[in-house]
C-alpha cells in the first residue's frame, strides 16, 4: 500500500438548514441523504480514486450500516484486509448540518474505544509507505508513531483543534510526524494567529518536515525547510463542503507520492478539492484525474 489511513470510518446523516441553529432554537430542515464518511477514511477514498494504493486500518461494527461503510471502501478500491469488524457493536456516526452557503457543522458519535490488535497494526504499517492519522489521544499516538517509524512508514497526520488543548500537546505531535496538515480555522485557533511563512517555519524547528495549511476559497499554503509554495483557489460552485480538506488531503499525497513537485502536488489538490465541494456527501463528487486534468487545462 501506498497510504494506510488510521481510523474508524462513520455514516454521514447529512441534513439541509437554512441556518444552523444555537442553543434553545429549532431550525427547519431537510434531509439530504445517508453517505460514507470519517475523515482518514476520506483521504484513502480520495487517495485511491487517483491511482494512489490506499488501505485503511480501523473498525465498523457488525450493523448495517458497518456493511455498507465496507461496501464502500469496495467502490473506491480501498483495501479493507485490515478493516476489523466488532460484533455486537454500533459503526461510528456523524450528522451533519448543512447551512445554505454550504458550510457546515456537524455531531460526530464514535465506537466505544478497545485495546489495538498490535500484531495486526504491525502487519498493515509494514505493508504502507504513508500512515495518515487523526491523533487525540496522545499516548497510543506516541506507540502508532513508533510503530509506523520501525517499519519504514512516514507519519501524515491532520491537526483538529479538540486535539491540542495546549502547547506542550502540539509540540508532541509535530516531534513525532514527517508532515502536518491543518486548516485555516485550527491553525488560528491554536496558534493565536493568521497562517503565515514565519510561525509555519517555526513548527518545522519542532520535527516535521512539512507543514500544510488549507485555506478554504484561497487555497493552501505550504512550507518547507527549503520551499514556501501558497496556491491560489480555484473557481468553484459550493454545494457542501463537508470532506473538501480531507479531499485536498488525499490528492496532495497521490501526487507526492507519484514524484510531482510541492508546488505541482499543491496545484493539483487544490483542484481537487474545488471540485469536491459540488455535491452533497464527503465522497460524492471525489474526482478522478480526467476531472482534474481538465480543470488545470482551462
Amino acid at each position: 500500500m501506498d497510504i494506510l489511513a488510521f481510523g474508524d470510518p462513520n455514516v454521514d446523516l447529512v441534513f439541509g438548514v437554512d441556518q444552523v441553529p444555537r442553543i434553545d432554537q429549532k431550525s427547519l430542515g431537510r434531509r439530504l441523504g445517508v453517505f460514507a464518511g470519517g475523515t482518514t477514511a476520506n483521504v484513502a477514498c480520495a487517495a485511491a480514486r487517483l491511482g494512489a494504493r490506499a488501505g485503511v486500518y480501523g473498525r465498523i461494527g457488525d450493523d448495517p450500516e458497518g456493511s455498507f461503510l465496507h461496501a464502500e471502501f469496495e467502490r473506491f478500491n480501498v483495501s479493507t484486509k485490515h478493516l476489523q469488524v466488532v460484533n455486537g457493536a454500533k459503526s461510528s456516526a456523524a450528522i451533519i448540518l448543512i447551512d445554505r452557503t454550504g458550510e457546515k457543522a456537524l455531531i460526530y458519535v464514535p465506537m466505544a474505544e478497545q485495546p489495538w490488535d498490535e500484531p495486526l497494526l504491525g502487519e498493515s504499517l509494514a505493508q504502507c509507505r504513508i500512515l495518515y492519522a487523526m491523533p487525540y489521544e496522545m499516548t497510543a499516538f506516541r506507540r502508532l508513531a513508533q510503530i509506523a517509524r520501525r517499519q519504514g512508514a512516514h507519519v501524515v497526520i491532520d491537526v483538529e483543534t479538540a486535539m491540542v488543548p495546549d502547547v506542550d500537546r502540539l509540540d508532541s505531535l509535530l516531534s513525532l510526524s514527517d508532515v502536518v496538515l491543518f486548516n485555516e480555522s485550527t491553525f488560528r485557533t491554536v496558534l493565536g494567529r493568521p497562517p503565515a511563512t514565519d510561525p509555519m517555519r517555526q513548527l518545522l524547528q519542532k520535527g516535521p518536515r512539512a507543514v500544510v495549511v488549507t485555506l478554504g476559497a484561497r487555497g493552501a499554503l505550504a512550507v518547507t525547510h527549503d520551499e514556501v509554495v501558497k496556491q491560489p483557489g480555484f473557481p468553484a460552485r459550493v454545494v457542501d463542503t463537508t470532506g473538501a480538506g480531507d479531499c485536498f488531503n488525499g490528492a496532495l499525497l497521490a501526487a507526492a507520492l507519484e514524484g510531482q513537485d510541492l508546488p505541482q502536488a499543491m496545484r493539483f489538490a487544490c483542484a481537487a478539492a474545488s471540485i469536491s465541494i459540488s455535491a452533497i456527501g464527503a465522497r460524492s463528487m471525489l474526482p478522478d484525474r480526467k476531472q482534474i486534468a481538465s480543470l488545470l487545462q482551462s
